[in-house]
């Protein structure tokens, strides 16, 4: 573990965090290249202890529900904002959708289910690693055309066993889903998330692992000042200016957490209207592939790779990995120990080597 910890601090000093100037935001120069040492990742286990009556994605008390983790596919375009049903969400992901740098967004609940949340809408490659990283059940509103296997949403839905037994729900049927008035088609598409739970609470053969983060119980002190985050998304490198409906910044406030600003203002739920905090903001970085519009992972989110934490408004550089396609996500630290997130909600942005991040 020391021995992989040191080459991980050295790699941070030698590839990153870099300021510009003495008052410019310190860029994170992400490492693609990045290999872990398998003798080491092949100890961790397949899973983290259960702690009884803690919610396993966010570290808080969890209600009385069963635990049914539930990924919804979410619009990442200006007019759909604000979203809802999100104030309930556990982690929300946000995911490369186009070369334009382009990204969707994705809502895991683990914990509470709402009765209705969305706008809802269609997958992509680039999502599906995501919900088998939670083990979770995958809600979406159809996919593109199967018309490369690499992209082939449809296959993969298969082979990563989300018909075994049935988890997967497309909200262009008939269940599970209605049109909301307040917006236009195609964002207007809602999910029943609380009935997609209670469904899996009737099926009683079907059952979910939880799959534990470990959690602190002290604000974590370690790493950089990061007050404050900025994200661009470029997509390729033919793309000269980072996406605007994508870009955001993540301001830190002392006791409450990160708050997301875009273009469209603080993230927050329609229904609430309340902001929406988040104890931990977290930059994943992985290989993309386009097939024409359509992403693709390089390893399907499989193996390792660079990761970066934003907790308590300090900045940590470590590293992600997955034991194959179907292993949960384990998230190391600086020293490739596995890191203790802050007990709240989570964001997490899948990133390529063309997603710049700063922060200050």
């Amino acid at each position: 573990m020391k021995k992989l910890g040191a080459w991980l601090l050295i790699l941070a000093m030698a590839v990153g965090m870099i300021p510009l100037a003495a008052a410019d935001p310190t860029v994170i120069e992400p490492n693609m290249e990045l290999q872990l040492d398998p003798a080491v990742t092949e100890a961790f286990p397949k899973l983290n202890p259960e702690a009884d009556g803690i919610d396993p994605l966010t570290g808080l008390p969890m209600g009385e529900e069963p635990y049914t983790p539930i990924a919804l596919i979410l619009d990442d375009s200006p007019e759909v904002f604000p979203h809802w049903g999100v104030a309930e969400a556990d982690w929300i992901v946000q995911v490369p959708l186009r070369p334009s740098g382009d990204t969707r967004m994705m809502a895991i609940y683990g914990n509470e289910y709402p009765e209705q949340a969305g706008g809802a809408r269609s997958a992509r490659m680039t999502m599906l690693p995501i919900a088998a990283m939670f083990d979770s059940a995958f809600v979406y509103a159809g996919y593109p055309p199967n018309i490369e296997w690499d992209i082939m949403v449809g296959g993969w839905i298969e082979e990563w066993e989300f018909n075994k037994p049935i988890r997967h729900f497309d909200l262009l049927g008939k269940k599970y889903r209605e049109r909301v008035d307040f917006l236009p088609e195609p964002q207007n598409l809602s999910a029943h998330i609380k009935e997609i739970h209670e469904y899996f609470i009737k099926k009683s053969s079907m059952k979910f692992k939880k799959r534990f983060f470990l959690f602190a119980d002290e604000p974590e002190t370690r790493g950089d000042d990061a007050a404050k985050i900025r994200m661009d998304f470029y997509g390729s490198e033919e793309t000269l200016e980072p996406s605007d409906s994508s870009a955001g910044t993540f301001t830190y406030e002392e006791g409450k957490g990160y708050f997301r600003d875009s273009s469209t203002g603080l993230y927050r739920d329609r229904n609430t209207e309340e902001p929406i905090a988040f104890a931990n903001v977290i930059v994943m970085r992985s290989k993309l592939n386009w097939i024409w519009e359509y992403p693709w992972y390089e390893d399907h989110l499989r193996y390792n790779g660079q990761a970066d934490f934003f907790m308590n408004g300090k900045h940590i550089t470590g590293a992600w990995y997955r034991r194959g396609r179907l292993g949960r996500l384990v998230l190391l630290d600086e020293d490739g120990q596995e890191i203790h997130l802050q007990r709240g909600k989570t964001f997490l942005v899948i990133g390529d080597q063309y997603t710049v991040v700063s922060y200050e």
